[in-house]
């Protein structure tokens, strides 16, 4: 019986540890599969195989995590930078900062001077796209240094290429340089990517014609928006050459983005009143958002849709735009704000770190600091508070001028004619003077019945009324009103409703969007931007000031 009971036992035994061995079996050929070549291969495959960009997140998180467990650095480093341009394409600036720092640190043990530089280029773009221009400037500075370090030629002029677009993004719009700064920026820039030697076995290779397709980019929307006087011609050439570049590259194993260039198309033809070549781009841009998830791409895309669907008169997808443009601008401000903050206090807290020796030295500076801080954006934020007032002011003055002039009968003289300048078949169209002063009599009529509070008010409309040709019309007042037609009837309505918040305080109490209706326009987003183009001042602060105003006269 007890040679049983054992029996028993050591067969119990036995399948125990046969389990075991089984378990531990499989545990061992799982670590044995994390291999360097493993990790290599991955990598390598990710590069061939186009797949979502969750799932190359996923991919990379999960290789990062393998080539840390076997100590293997050239995989982290690889997964390091990944990691950084993921998150940086998906707008997560934090984390995309976390994995520069990463890589920059053990780039620095292995004396990688190349993925040193990459880190912190890359991280000095984030910095300049939260408005940290400063510290942009610090960075790429920084970047130089280990740049020149560089022995590749090509690995050399690739990342001074992209110093150089960094430096000429940083000037833009905070240190307001002279605008050939700027261009010598993107021509240093441009020099350096062409001197790339084209290689198909190369990374720069592969990136250099993107890198002239976002240059030709940036010099086109700089020709557009920067330089003075604008040279529209010069920046569509540009900005085609972009597009023709990237849809043309020579080496295409690197999958091209495009929507930047889409966007920056759509928005040159939008500011051109060339609305459906607009439209067209800004959809193509959409469209493949869908694709990459690039929210800062997808509000430029509804601005754009949102300004030439307004133009071409197109209610609903006006207010549909706007909607989505506001909506979505809004949340971007606010995370964009958060990431800044956080930024901000992780530099800080690192400056704190490196200064730890002399703690109550850096108390004192950094109160100092805050102090200055405090003080100097109080004063900005104070400035700012005048100016908008300032504006303020000057409408309200013009409105009790008026209110005064209403008082004097007027006087009925015939209108003025104002030659226009450079008077040429080319720019002027030859109006009858009999026709011209019908026309401005008509107009007259027009601004003082109210009907431009209409919301079908159009030229052709308005033209057929006065029984003239639209042309006439339009010319008519471009020379003698100064403006389009469209600009024309912005400020004929918001003349009109600021007049009532003026003079009838119980408009004062009235939502926006009523205001809005009242004043003859689609919607509230549309009536609050136009509001602050003619006046300076939003609506919610011209009501508010108005009531203060109010409130301080019944005090007196």
């Amino acid at each position: 019986m007890q040679t049983k009971k054992n029996h028993k036992m050591m067969l119990t035994k036995k399948i125990i540890l046969l389990v075991l061995s089984l378990i531990f079996g499989i545990y061992y050929t799982q670590v044995e599969t994390i291999t360097k070549k493993n990790i290599d291969n991955e990598i390598a495959l990710s590069k061939k195989n186009s797949i979502d960009q969750n799932k190359t997140l996923a991919l990379f998180l999960k290789i990062n995590k393998d080539a840390k467990s076997i100590d293997y650095k050239e995989g982290i480093i690889a997964s390091e930078k990944k990691l950084m341009m993921l998150y940086r394409s998906i707008g997560e600036n934090e984390k995309s900062i976390e994995h520069s720092q990463e890589l920059e640190k053990l780039a620095k043990e292995l004396n990688d001077n190349e993925s040193v530089s990459t880190a912190i280029i890359q991280r000095a773009s984030i910095l300049s796209s939260l408005g940290l221009f400063d510290e942009n400037y610090k960075e790429l500075q920084n970047a130089k240094y280990y740049v020149d370090k560089i022995t590749d030629t090509n690995k050399k002029h690739y990342h001074m290429s992209l110093i150089y677009q960094g430096l000429a993004a940083g000037y833009y719009i905070p240190k307001k340089a002279n605008q050939d700064t700027i261009l010598s920026y993107f021509k240093k820039s441009l020099k350096e990517a062409k001197e790339i030697t084209d290689n198909k076995d190369i990374l720069q290779t592969e990136e250099k014609y993107d890198m002239i397709s976002y240059l030709y980019m940036n010099m086109g929307m700089y020709y557009a928006m920067v330089y003075k006087p604008q040279r529209l011609d010069t920046a569509e050439e540009y900005l085609k050459n972009s597009l023709f570049t990237i849809n043309n590259r020579k080496f295409t194993e690197i999958k091209a983005d495009k929507i930047p260039i889409l966007n920056c198309l759509g928005n040159f033809y939008s500011e051109q009143n060339k609305h459906i070549e607009a439209i067209e781009y800004a959809r193509q841009v959409i469209k493949l958002e869908k694709e990459k998830k690039s929210p800062s791409e997808r509000v430029a895309a509804y601005a754009t849709l949102t300004n030439s669907y307004e133009g071409l008169k197109n209610k609903d997808s006006t207010i549909k735009y706007m909607s989505l443009y506001t909506d979505l601008s809004d949340s971007l401000s606010h995370i964009n704000k958060l990431s800044s903050d956080k930024i901000i206090k992780k530099i800080n807290s690192k400056q704190d770190k490196t200064h730890k020796d002399n703690e109550l030295h850096i108390i004192i500076i950094s109160c100092i600091i805050f102090f200055v801080l405090v003080v100097s954006g109080w004063l900005f934020w104070r400035r700012n508070q005048d100016k908008i007032h300032e504006k303020y002011k000057i409408a309200l003055e013009n409105l009790k001028s008026e209110a005064i002039s209403k008082e004097i009968e007027p006087i009925l003289v015939e209108p003025i004619l104002i030659e226009p300048e450079n008077k040429t078949p080319e720019n002027v169209i030859n109006i009858p003077e009999e026709t011209t002063i019908y026309i401005l009599n008509k107009l007259s009529k027009f601004e003082k019945s109210e009907k431009f509070l209409k919301k079908d008010m159009s030229l052709s409309s308005l033209s057929t009324s006065f029984n003239t040709n639209p042309r006439y019309l339009s010319e008519i007042i471009k020379q003698h009103k100064g403006k389009n037609f469209n600009n024309y009837l912005h400020e004929l309505r918001i003349h009109y409703i600021t007049n009532k918040l003026y003079e009838t305080p119980v408009f004062r109490e009235y939502k926006i969007s009523y205001l809005a209706e009242a004043s003859g326009f689609s919607s509230r987003e549309v009536f609050a931007v136009i509001f602050k183009k003619e006046t300076g001042v939003t609506p919610s602060y011209f009501i508010s000031q108005l009531k203060k105003d109010a409130i301080n006269e019944e005090v007196i």
